[in-house]
């Protein structure tokens, strides 16, 4: 006897019928495997979304001979920076018929690769890593067996893995630039560790920007804390306290660049409590350009990093991989300055 929902689940078949097409213009749609109008596409996927199709994403693998489960390795599901990037990514996944498996590991490398073994054992044909370190061997091991790897805001020479990355060099130039026209006398550096790549690109970043617009590099200037990966605001506020009561205003940095919009956030908000100006006392400049950075007060100069555009770019990489259509390059986003109130 079968099961209820067994008896409800909605065929291909229904999908054809309802978007008055033939069985294998929905597979063509679903699969991208042959150009289809744009009008009878989205009739289609109208019907998909009415009728609320679910593609046997195993049965399909296992006529084509194709893998259609992508893993997504996530560093933190509440940060809105990686929600926004997961969204997309998942979408055009959807849209093109594959299933995404998404996992967090809270940028902790025991439990990343713990998720990486539960991904491997699940069969997943793809994975991708957002940001991530200390994972090279789980890497290697995977391509060994066959399973394709991405890395997502992030780079790495090992061969074979591509990745789309921010550049996050060009951008600190823009900033301390911006700085320098504004007569900030300091330019301090507020980040969780840098050990990931995208961060340590800031902080070379960072150093070479000071360089070229006659500020010196004083260790002094750059506060780094474990704890600031997670909880971004509150850490960020408490950090920031922490030395603003500890440090006179005059040996501190007057001009901040955080590695995150939360922790800049945090920050302007210890600074005001403290009874400092923003600006005129301290100036503060984020990352992310997340919405809530538009929306403070005052407004967060912030850099601004295309989390679609990141998203887009991501699928279509993974989706190459999927299809076998040839050699996939590295893809490097580029990212604004976008000036506000905040310094």
């Amino acid at each position: 006897m079968r099961s209820e929902n067994t008896a409800q689940r909605t065929t291909i078949t229904q999908v054809a019928q309802r978007a008055g097409v033939t069985i294998g213009t929905v597979s063509h749609v679903i699969n991208g495997t042959a150009p289809i109008s744009k009008e009878t596409t989205e009739r289609v996927y109208a019907a998909i979304k009415e009728l609320n199709y679910i593609p046997n994403v195993m049965a399909k693998s296992l006529r084509s001979k194709k893998n259609y489960t992508v893993g997504l390795m996530i560093p933190n599901l509440n940060n809105s920076f990686h929600s926004k990037v997961t969204s997309v990514f998942v979408d055009k996944a959807y849209e093109d018929g594959y299933s995404v498996q998404i996992l967090g590991y809270e940028y902790s490398l025991e439990r990343e690769r713990r998720e990486l073994k539960r991904l491997e054992s699940n069969h997943i044909g793809i994975v991708v890593i957002f940001n991530g370190h200390g994972d090279d061997e789980e890497i290697k091991g995977f391509l060994k067996k066959g399973i394709s790897v991405v890395l997502a805001d992030r780079s790495t020479e090992i061969p074979g893995v591509p990745f789309v990355k921010y550049d996050n060099r060009k951008v600190m130039k823009d900033i301390v630039a911006m700085f320098r026209e504004k007569g900030y006398r300091r330019i301090g550096f507020f980040s969780e560790p840098i050990h990931l790549t995208n961060l340590e690109d800031r902080y070379q970043g960072y150093k070479e920007a000071l360089e070229a617009y006659g500020y010196s590099f004083d260790e002094k200037n750059v506060f780094i804390k474990s704890n600031l990966c997670l909880d971004n605001l509150r850490n960020g506020y408490l950090y920031m306290k922490e030395i603003l009561n500890t440090h006179k205003r005059e040996d501190i940095p007057d001009g901040w660049i955080a590695s995150s919009d939360l922790l800049g956030i945090g920050m302007m908000r210890a600074i005001t409590e403290c009874g400092y100006r923003i600006p005129g006392d301290f100036g503060v400049v984020g990352f992310d350009n997340t919405e809530i950075s538009g929306y403070v007060n005052p407004r967060l100069t912030t850099v601004n990093q295309e989390q679609t555009l990141l998203g887009e770019k991501l699928w279509e990489m993974v989706k190459k991989i999927s299809m076998k259509q040839g050699k996939v390059e590295n893809v490097s986003l580029e990212q604004q300055l976008v000036v506000r109130e905040s310094c």
